[in-house]
Protein backbone atom coordinates (compact mmCIF):
# COMPACT_ATOMS: atom_id res chain seq x y z
CA UNK A 1 0.00 0.00 0.00
CA UNK A 2 1.47 3.33 -0.98
CA UNK A 3 1.73 6.25 1.42
CA UNK A 4 -0.82 8.63 -0.14
CA UNK A 5 -2.00 12.01 1.12
CA UNK A 6 0.86 12.23 3.57
CA UNK A 7 -0.70 9.56 5.80
CA UNK A 8 -0.04 5.92 6.29
CA UNK A 9 -2.74 3.39 6.94
CA UNK A 10 -1.74 0.76 9.50
CA UNK A 11 0.72 -1.78 8.01
CA UNK A 12 -1.48 -4.77 8.82
CA UNK A 13 -4.45 -3.17 7.02
CA UNK A 14 -2.22 -2.22 4.11
CA UNK A 15 -1.03 -5.79 3.67
CA UNK A 16 -4.57 -7.11 3.59
CA UNK A 17 -5.71 -4.51 1.05
CA UNK A 18 -2.68 -4.98 -1.19
CA UNK A 19 -3.29 -8.71 -1.31
CA UNK A 20 -6.84 -8.37 -2.65
CA UNK A 21 -7.59 -8.86 -6.34
CA UNK A 22 -10.53 -6.42 -6.34
CA UNK A 23 -10.08 -2.66 -6.33
CA UNK A 24 -9.91 -1.28 -2.80
CA UNK A 25 -10.47 2.36 -1.84
CA UNK A 26 -9.77 3.55 1.73
CA UNK A 27 -11.35 6.82 2.84
CA UNK A 28 -10.86 8.64 6.12
CA UNK A 29 -14.26 9.43 7.62
CA UNK A 30 -13.28 12.72 9.26
CA UNK A 31 -11.87 14.36 6.14
CA UNK A 32 -13.65 12.35 3.45
CA UNK A 33 -10.32 12.02 1.64
CA UNK A 34 -9.15 8.90 -0.16
CA UNK A 35 -5.99 8.06 1.78
CA UNK A 36 -5.06 4.87 -0.05
CA UNK A 37 -5.96 2.59 -2.95
CA UNK A 38 -4.44 -0.64 -4.18
CA UNK A 39 -2.98 -1.43 -7.59
CA UNK A 40 -6.17 -3.18 -8.75
CA UNK A 41 -7.95 0.18 -9.26
CA UNK A 42 -5.98 0.50 -12.49
CA UNK A 43 -7.38 -2.82 -13.77
CA UNK A 44 -10.94 -1.84 -12.85
CA UNK A 45 -11.05 1.90 -13.59
CA UNK A 46 -8.07 2.46 -15.90
CA UNK A 47 -6.41 5.07 -13.70
CA UNK A 48 -2.98 4.75 -12.13
CA UNK A 49 -3.36 4.51 -8.34
CA UNK A 50 -1.70 7.86 -7.68
CA UNK A 51 -4.04 9.55 -10.19
CA UNK A 52 -7.16 7.75 -8.95
CA UNK A 53 -6.60 8.98 -5.40
CA UNK A 54 -6.90 12.57 -6.57
CA UNK A 55 -10.26 12.02 -8.31
CA UNK A 56 -13.65 12.96 -6.99
CA UNK A 57 -16.10 10.03 -7.07
CA UNK A 58 -18.18 11.90 -9.67
CA UNK A 59 -15.30 11.57 -12.15
CA UNK A 60 -15.81 7.81 -12.46
CA UNK A 61 -19.59 7.64 -11.84
CA UNK A 62 -22.12 7.79 -14.69
CA UNK A 63 -25.14 9.05 -12.74
CA UNK A 64 -23.58 11.04 -9.91
CA UNK A 65 -26.82 12.37 -8.43
CA UNK A 66 -28.42 8.96 -8.15
CA UNK A 67 -25.30 7.18 -6.90
CA UNK A 68 -24.42 9.85 -4.34
CA UNK A 69 -27.41 9.03 -2.16
CA UNK A 70 -26.90 5.29 -2.44
CA UNK A 71 -23.22 5.61 -1.54
CA UNK A 72 -24.01 7.84 1.43
CA UNK A 73 -26.57 5.34 2.74
CA UNK A 74 -24.02 2.53 2.42
CA UNK A 75 -21.48 4.62 4.33
CA UNK A 76 -23.95 5.20 7.17
CA UNK A 77 -24.72 1.50 7.42
CA UNK A 78 -21.01 0.63 7.41
CA UNK A 79 -20.33 3.08 10.21
CA UNK A 80 -22.94 1.28 12.32
CA UNK A 81 -20.75 -1.81 12.03
CA UNK A 82 -22.68 -3.58 9.27
CA UNK A 83 -21.10 -4.14 5.86
CA UNK A 84 -23.25 -2.81 3.01
CA UNK A 85 -23.21 -3.62 -0.71
CA UNK A 86 -24.65 -1.55 -3.54
CA UNK A 87 -24.48 -1.55 -7.34
CA UNK A 88 -23.82 1.47 -9.54
CA UNK A 89 -22.81 2.37 -13.10
CA UNK A 90 -19.15 3.40 -13.33
CA UNK A 91 -17.03 5.00 -16.05
CA UNK A 92 -13.44 4.06 -16.89
CA UNK A 93 -10.66 6.43 -17.82
CA UNK A 94 -11.23 5.65 -21.52
CA UNK A 95 -14.92 6.60 -21.35
CA UNK A 96 -16.35 3.06 -21.41
CA UNK A 97 -18.90 2.16 -18.75
CA UNK A 98 -19.51 -0.91 -16.60
CA UNK A 99 -21.63 -2.06 -13.67
CA UNK A 100 -19.70 -1.93 -10.42
CA UNK A 101 -20.54 -3.47 -7.07
CA UNK A 102 -19.13 -1.86 -3.93
CA UNK A 103 -18.95 -3.57 -0.55
CA UNK A 104 -18.37 -0.98 2.17
CA UNK A 105 -17.16 -1.67 5.69
CA UNK A 106 -15.73 0.41 8.51
CA UNK A 107 -12.47 -0.02 10.38
CA UNK A 108 -10.59 1.99 13.01
CA UNK A 109 -6.82 2.39 13.09
CA UNK A 110 -5.59 4.15 16.18
CA UNK A 111 -8.04 6.98 16.78
CA UNK A 112 -9.08 7.32 13.13
CA UNK A 113 -12.07 5.75 11.42
CA UNK A 114 -11.84 4.60 7.82
CA UNK A 115 -14.33 3.33 5.26
CA UNK A 116 -13.00 0.53 3.09
CA UNK A 117 -14.76 0.00 -0.26
CA UNK A 118 -14.10 -3.17 -2.23
CA UNK A 119 -15.16 -2.63 -5.85
CA UNK A 120 -15.56 -5.26 -8.56
CA UNK A 121 -16.80 -5.28 -12.14
CA UNK A 122 -20.11 -7.20 -12.20
CA UNK A 123 -21.16 -6.28 -15.75
CA UNK A 124 -21.43 -9.91 -16.92
CA UNK A 125 -23.57 -10.84 -13.94
CA UNK A 126 -25.80 -7.79 -14.43
CA UNK A 127 -26.28 -8.68 -18.10
CA UNK A 128 -27.20 -12.27 -17.19
CA UNK A 129 -29.74 -10.97 -14.69
CA UNK A 130 -31.28 -8.68 -17.31
CA UNK A 131 -31.45 -11.56 -19.78
CA UNK A 132 -33.13 -13.67 -17.11
CA UNK A 133 -35.68 -10.93 -16.45
CA UNK A 134 -36.50 -10.60 -20.15
CA UNK A 135 -36.83 -14.36 -20.48
CA UNK A 136 -39.04 -14.51 -17.39
CA UNK A 137 -41.34 -11.81 -18.76
CA UNK A 138 -41.75 -13.67 -22.04
CA UNK A 139 -42.20 -17.00 -20.27
CA UNK A 140 -44.87 -15.84 -17.85
CA UNK A 141 -46.77 -13.81 -20.45
CA UNK A 142 -46.77 -16.49 -23.15
CA UNK A 143 -47.67 -19.33 -20.78
CA UNK A 144 -50.45 -17.67 -18.80
CA UNK A 145 -53.05 -17.51 -21.58
CA UNK A 146 -52.72 -21.12 -22.80
CA UNK A 147 -52.62 -22.33 -19.19
CA UNK A 148 -55.87 -20.51 -18.40
CA UNK A 149 -57.43 -22.01 -21.55
CA UNK A 150 -56.29 -25.52 -20.58
CA UNK A 151 -57.69 -25.16 -17.06
CA UNK A 152 -61.01 -23.96 -18.50
CA UNK A 153 -61.16 -27.00 -20.79
CA UNK A 154 -60.63 -29.36 -17.86
CA UNK A 155 -63.46 -27.64 -15.99
CA UNK A 156 -65.78 -28.08 -18.98
CA UNK A 157 -64.85 -31.75 -19.30
CA UNK A 158 -65.67 -32.35 -15.64
CA UNK A 159 -69.09 -30.79 -16.10
CA UNK A 160 -69.98 -32.32 -19.46
CA UNK A 161 -68.32 -35.75 -19.61
CA UNK A 162 -68.88 -38.69 -17.27
CA UNK A 163 -65.81 -40.69 -16.24
CA UNK A 164 -62.12 -40.06 -16.63
CA UNK A 165 -61.81 -38.17 -13.35
CA UNK A 166 -58.44 -39.79 -12.66
CA UNK A 167 -56.99 -38.32 -15.85
CA UNK A 168 -58.57 -34.95 -15.23
CA UNK A 169 -57.07 -34.94 -11.73
CA UNK A 170 -53.66 -35.57 -13.28
CA UNK A 171 -54.17 -32.65 -15.65
CA UNK A 172 -55.14 -30.41 -12.73
CA UNK A 173 -51.94 -31.36 -10.92
CA UNK A 174 -49.87 -30.59 -14.03
CA UNK A 175 -51.63 -27.27 -14.48
CA UNK A 176 -51.12 -26.46 -10.81
CA UNK A 177 -47.41 -27.10 -11.11
CA UNK A 178 -47.21 -24.85 -14.17
CA UNK A 179 -49.09 -22.13 -12.27
CA UNK A 180 -46.64 -22.42 -9.37
CA UNK A 181 -43.65 -22.04 -11.68
CA UNK A 182 -45.17 -18.95 -13.32
CA UNK A 183 -45.91 -17.44 -9.91
CA UNK A 184 -42.40 -18.10 -8.61
CA UNK A 185 -40.78 -16.59 -11.71
CA UNK A 186 -42.93 -13.47 -11.37
CA UNK A 187 -41.95 -13.17 -7.73
CA UNK A 188 -38.25 -13.41 -8.51
CA UNK A 189 -38.39 -10.86 -11.30
CA UNK A 190 -40.68 -8.44 -9.48
CA UNK A 191 -38.66 -8.45 -6.26
CA UNK A 192 -35.34 -8.06 -8.08
CA UNK A 193 -36.55 -4.85 -9.72
CA UNK A 194 -37.14 -2.94 -6.52
CA UNK A 195 -35.41 -2.34 -3.24
CA UNK A 196 -37.12 -3.63 -0.10
CA UNK A 197 -39.72 -1.26 1.34
CA UNK A 198 -38.42 -1.51 4.89
CA UNK A 199 -40.71 -0.88 7.86
CA UNK A 200 -40.96 -2.31 11.41
CA UNK A 201 -42.42 -5.83 11.06
CA UNK A 202 -43.85 -8.04 13.80
CA UNK A 203 -42.25 -11.44 13.16
CA UNK A 204 -44.91 -13.40 15.04
CA UNK A 205 -47.62 -11.94 12.81
CA UNK A 206 -45.63 -12.61 9.64
CA UNK A 207 -44.79 -16.20 10.60
CA UNK A 208 -48.36 -17.18 11.54
CA UNK A 209 -49.75 -15.39 8.48
CA UNK A 210 -47.31 -17.19 6.19
CA UNK A 211 -48.31 -20.54 7.67
CA UNK A 212 -51.98 -19.74 7.15
CA UNK A 213 -51.25 -18.87 3.51
CA UNK A 214 -49.57 -22.23 3.04
CA UNK A 215 -52.47 -24.09 4.66
CA UNK A 216 -52.41 -23.76 8.45
CA UNK A 217 -55.43 -22.60 10.42
CA UNK A 218 -53.48 -20.24 12.67
CA UNK A 219 -54.91 -21.38 16.02
CA UNK A 220 -52.85 -19.64 18.69
CA UNK A 221 -52.00 -21.15 22.07
CA UNK A 222 -48.88 -20.78 24.20
CA UNK A 223 -46.54 -21.36 22.50
CA UNK A 224 -48.36 -20.30 19.32
CA UNK A 225 -49.33 -23.33 17.26
CA UNK A 226 -51.12 -23.88 13.93
CA UNK A 227 -52.14 -27.23 12.47
CA UNK A 228 -53.32 -28.45 9.08
CA UNK A 229 -53.15 -31.55 6.93
CA UNK A 230 -49.59 -30.67 5.94
CA UNK A 231 -48.23 -30.41 9.47
CA UNK A 232 -47.94 -28.21 12.53
CA UNK A 233 -46.30 -24.87 13.25
CA UNK A 234 -44.82 -23.97 16.64
CA UNK A 235 -43.75 -20.38 17.27
CA UNK A 236 -41.36 -20.44 20.20
CA UNK A 237 -42.17 -17.30 22.17
CA UNK A 238 -41.93 -13.67 21.09
CA UNK A 239 -39.85 -13.38 17.92
CA UNK A 240 -39.63 -9.60 18.14
CA UNK A 241 -39.84 -6.82 15.57
CA UNK A 242 -37.35 -6.30 12.74
CA UNK A 243 -36.77 -3.84 9.90
CA UNK A 244 -37.96 -5.60 6.74
CA UNK A 245 -40.21 -5.53 3.69
CA UNK A 246 -43.49 -6.96 5.00
CA UNK A 247 -44.60 -8.71 1.79
CA UNK A 248 -41.22 -10.11 0.83
CA UNK A 249 -40.56 -11.41 4.34
CA UNK A 250 -43.94 -13.17 4.27
CA UNK A 251 -43.01 -14.87 0.97
CA UNK A 252 -39.68 -15.92 2.49
CA UNK A 253 -41.45 -17.81 5.28
CA UNK A 254 -44.09 -19.18 2.91
CA UNK A 255 -41.37 -20.76 0.79
CA UNK A 256 -39.57 -22.18 3.82
CA UNK A 257 -42.82 -23.70 5.08
CA UNK A 258 -43.77 -25.10 1.67
CA UNK A 259 -40.32 -26.65 1.41
CA UNK A 260 -40.71 -28.29 4.83
CA UNK A 261 -44.19 -29.66 4.02
CA UNK A 262 -43.04 -30.96 0.64
CA UNK A 263 -40.16 -32.90 2.22
CA UNK A 264 -42.03 -34.20 5.26
CA UNK A 265 -41.57 -37.83 4.22
CA UNK A 266 -44.12 -40.43 3.21
CA UNK A 267 -44.27 -42.22 6.56
CA UNK A 268 -45.35 -39.22 8.65
CA UNK A 269 -48.65 -37.54 9.48
CA UNK A 270 -47.15 -34.22 8.53
CA UNK A 271 -44.14 -32.10 9.33
CA UNK A 272 -43.69 -30.06 12.50
CA UNK A 273 -42.03 -26.71 11.92
CA UNK A 274 -40.61 -24.67 14.79
CA UNK A 275 -39.68 -21.01 14.45
CA UNK A 276 -37.48 -19.51 17.17
CA UNK A 277 -35.22 -16.55 17.84
CA UNK A 278 -31.45 -16.88 17.61
CA UNK A 279 -28.80 -14.16 18.08
CA UNK A 280 -29.25 -11.72 15.20
CA UNK A 281 -32.10 -13.53 13.54
CA UNK A 282 -34.49 -16.44 13.22
CA UNK A 283 -34.21 -20.23 12.96
CA UNK A 284 -36.75 -22.41 11.15
CA UNK A 285 -36.48 -26.10 12.13
CA UNK A 286 -38.46 -29.06 10.84
CA UNK A 287 -38.55 -32.80 11.49
CA UNK A 288 -38.68 -33.82 7.82
CA UNK A 289 -36.09 -35.53 5.66
CA UNK A 290 -33.52 -32.70 5.89
CA UNK A 291 -31.03 -31.50 3.29
CA UNK A 292 -28.08 -33.80 2.47
CA UNK A 293 -24.79 -32.17 3.40
CA UNK A 294 -23.50 -32.56 -0.16
CA UNK A 295 -26.44 -30.50 -1.49
CA UNK A 296 -26.28 -27.57 0.93
CA UNK A 297 -24.16 -25.42 -1.38
CA UNK A 298 -26.68 -25.92 -4.20
CA UNK A 299 -29.98 -25.79 -2.35
CA UNK A 300 -30.48 -22.03 -2.93
CA UNK A 301 -29.67 -22.15 -6.66
CA UNK A 302 -32.20 -21.62 -9.45
CA UNK A 303 -33.94 -24.85 -10.40
CA UNK A 304 -32.70 -26.97 -7.49
CA UNK A 305 -35.38 -29.36 -6.23
CA UNK A 306 -35.59 -32.93 -5.03
CA UNK A 307 -39.37 -33.16 -4.96
CA UNK A 308 -41.67 -33.96 -7.85
CA UNK A 309 -43.96 -31.07 -6.90
CA UNK A 310 -41.19 -28.54 -6.41
CA UNK A 311 -40.61 -25.69 -8.86
CA UNK A 312 -36.93 -25.24 -8.07
CA UNK A 313 -37.48 -21.55 -7.24
CA UNK A 314 -38.71 -21.60 -3.64
CA UNK A 315 -35.42 -21.61 -1.76
CA UNK A 316 -33.88 -19.31 -4.36
CA UNK A 317 -36.60 -16.79 -3.46
CA UNK A 318 -35.59 -17.23 0.19
CA UNK A 319 -31.94 -16.52 -0.64
CA UNK A 320 -32.79 -13.57 -2.90
CA UNK A 321 -35.02 -12.01 -0.22
CA UNK A 322 -32.34 -12.41 2.43
CA UNK A 323 -29.70 -10.90 0.12
CA UNK A 324 -31.91 -7.92 -0.73
CA UNK A 325 -32.20 -7.14 3.00
CA UNK A 326 -28.50 -7.68 3.69
CA UNK A 327 -29.14 -10.86 5.68
CA UNK A 328 -27.39 -14.21 5.58
CA UNK A 329 -29.18 -17.54 5.21
CA UNK A 330 -27.69 -20.96 5.91
CA UNK A 331 -28.99 -24.52 6.08
CA UNK A 332 -28.00 -27.33 8.44
CA UNK A 333 -29.51 -30.12 10.54
CA UNK A 334 -32.28 -29.64 13.07
CA UNK A 335 -32.25 -31.51 16.39
CA UNK A 336 -35.12 -33.65 15.06
CA UNK A 337 -33.06 -34.75 12.06
CA UNK A 338 -34.74 -32.48 9.53
CA UNK A 339 -33.60 -29.19 8.05
CA UNK A 340 -32.66 -26.06 9.96
CA UNK A 341 -32.60 -22.71 8.16
CA UNK A 342 -30.93 -19.82 9.96
CA UNK A 343 -31.52 -16.24 8.82
CA UNK A 344 -29.09 -13.83 10.48
CA UNK A 345 -28.07 -10.21 10.18
CA UNK A 346 -31.60 -8.96 10.88
CA UNK A 347 -31.83 -5.48 12.33
CA UNK A 348 -34.18 -5.12 15.28
CA UNK A 349 -36.68 -2.31 15.05
CA UNK A 350 -36.64 0.38 17.71
CA UNK A 351 -40.43 0.08 17.81
CA UNK A 352 -40.04 -3.46 19.10
CA UNK A 353 -37.99 -2.35 22.12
Amino acid sequence: MRNFAGERVDDALAQVVDGMGDAVIVREVASGQVVAVNAAVEDVFGYAPEDFRELDAEAYTVDSDRTRGTRAAADRTARRGEAETFRWEAERNDGTTFWAESSVSSTTVGDREYLVSVVRDVTERAERERDLERFAEILTHDLTSPLNAAQAQVKILREEVAGGEEFLDRLDRVHGRMESIIGDVRTLVGDRRRDPDVTPVDLNRIVVGAWEAVGGCGDEVEPARADDAGGSLIVDGDLGTVEADDGRLCRLFENLFENAIRHAGEDTDGVTVTVSSIPGGIAVDDDGSGVPEADRERVFEYGYTTGESGTGFGLNIVAATAEAHGWDVAVGDSEAGGARFEITGMRESDEGN
